[in-house]
């Protein structure tokens, strides 16, 4: 079967479409975008702490009732929260929530349980989060970027026996 190649033009082009009246001229409407942006980047800081004070206080009732009463369902919860930090550290300026949090997420994936070392181990990392927002350490920390991964990675390996990761 031969298919040609065919043009189809639309009876309108795009501009015709678009009123020329009534909206911001296109230095304007950055200008807007810009503000709106700067606004969003520093609420970030407020809400992302909100968020950790949730991983924290979900914690600390596990902790609390001896553990005996965690359920999937709750790990789940702090794997959803921690998550959500992964995905935005970096867009706002906090490489290292994006990587604390992406240890926190692959240590507490698939888990249905946690010990009583699986609970310092996670204990760490909530401490870790909320360490890098007290102390405001945005952007390329240094060694600090370098070395705290690693710690991390160094702890869920000790808590996983048999079962190793590499370093990445």
């Amino acid at each position: 079967m031969d298919k040609k190649t065919q043009f189809i033009r639309p009876r309108r082009h795009i501009s015709q479409k678009v009123s020329k009246t009534g909206g911001p001229t296109p230095e304007k409407a950055i200008l807007e975008a810009l503000n709106a942006a700067e606004d969003i980047i520093s609420g970030y800081q407020g809400w992302a702490v909100d968020d950790m004070e949730e991983l924290w206080e979900t914690f600390l009732g596990f902790v609390e009732t001896g553990h005996r009463s965690i359920s999937r369902d709750d790990i789940t919860e702090m794997y959803n929260l921690a998550h959500e930090a992964r995905g935005q550290g970096g867009s706002f300026g906090f490489p290292l929530i994006t990587g604390i949090a992406d240890s926190l997420c692959k240590f507490l994936d698939g888990r249905g349980d946690l010990n009583d070392i699986d609970l310092d181990i996670t204990r760490i990392h909530i401490l870790a989060l909320k360490a890098v927002f007290r102390q405001n350490l945005k952007g390329d920390c240094g060694a600090l970027s370098r070395e705290i991964p690693n710690l991390l990675l160094a702890l869920r390996n000790k808590a996983s026996i048999g079962k190793t990761e590499t370093l990445k």
